[in-house]
């Protein structure tokens, strides 16, 4: 088949191309012209296109989000031009654009070369798997942190309260005690109270750490979301790894009392524990990193 020798500067291509071209002058040193990057002797017109689509979404991402693009290396344009040239997914295009843009962006100083190969390697429903898991983390970890808040705020309250209420069941328990009346039942129910309340104390202090325990915990895969191939892909990636959790499960052990200081015994006891174990697939920091450098931002004012 004769190759087709195409010119960036002929009205004939798609009108794209101009702004395509505009858009990649900004990103690298130096002109286009210069590079040939989009211009390679054996590359398809499917895959120009397909190149010339994905940067004029990344142009417009930049637009949208009032992004002033830096330039960036060819180490990490070159392969993310070359990898999304043979995305044929629209979703994944998509993705394509939103990782150019924000690779470009310089508040955000994303610098990772290995994205690129990442999102080459993954489907569709990989990355939406994963997209998802990434989402309802966010989620949780806002609504937590925002509890956490409004606990801290509260806690001093609390504490005061609670402190209050058992110097004040102290004091009636002192105030029977001086009375000398023998009144057993009321005075027990009185430090039944004391307990409660001290209970209530030590279970507050220790919310805070519980609340930063679920904000930390990782985004844990749902089972069957993958098949197993899919899920073998993403650990190869290092975007998700198995995580095992351990459980020791104590038996009940009975042992025979002396029977007096003539009849002492001596037993051999077998103790046996039931240790069992299940398997999370977590997303790891990596992966977390990936998915956001995959995911429009929140338009700048």
């Amino acid at each position: 088949m004769e190759s087709t020798k195409i010119d960036i500067t002929s009205t004939v291509l798609e009108k794209g191309i101009d702004t395509a071209k505009s858009f990649l002058d900004k990103l690298i040193m130096p002109a286009v012209e210069e590079t040939g990057l989009l211009l390679k002797e054996q590359v398809t017109m499917w895959k120009f296109k397909s190149q010339v689509r994905m940067l004029n979404k990344a142009k417009a991402h930049c637009e949208k989000h009032n992004i002033s693009p830096k330039t960036i290396s060819l180490k990490l344009l070159c392969p993310l031009l070359d990898y999304s040239g043979i995305e044929e997914d629209e979703i994944l295009h998509d993705k394509w654009a939103i990782l150019l843009a924000n690779m470009v962006d310089s508040e955000q100083n994303i610098e990772n070369h290995v994205f690129p190969y990442i999102l080459s390697q993954l489907s569709r429903n990989e990355f939406l798997v994963l997209e998802k898991v990434y989402d309802e983390k966010q989620a949780r970890v806002a609504m937590l942190t925002t509890e956490l808040e409004n606990f801290r705020h509260e806690k001093p309250r609390i504490e005061k309260e609670i402190h209050d209420k058992i110097t004040n069941l102290n004091f009636k328990i002192k105030a029977l005690q001086e009375t000398g009346a023998n009144y057993f039942t009321e005075k027990w129910e009185l430090q039944k109270e004391v307990r409660q309340e001290e209970s209530n104390l030590s279970s507050l202090k220790s919310q805070e750490s519980s609340f930063r325990y679920k904000i930390n915990k990782p985004a844990e895969i749902p089972r069957n979301s993958l098949k197993e191939f899919e899920l073998a892909n993403v650990i190869r990636l290092g975007i998700v790894k198995e995580e095992k959790n351990f459980y020791v499960n104590s038996q009940t052990l009975e042992i025979p009392m002396d029977r007096g200081d003539d009849e002492r015994s001596h037993n051999s006891v077998d103790l046996d524990f039931d240790v069992d174990s299940d398997t999370e697939n977590i997303l790891t920091e990596l992966g977390e990193l990936f998915i956001n450098a995959c995911k429009e931002k929140p338009k700048k004012v």
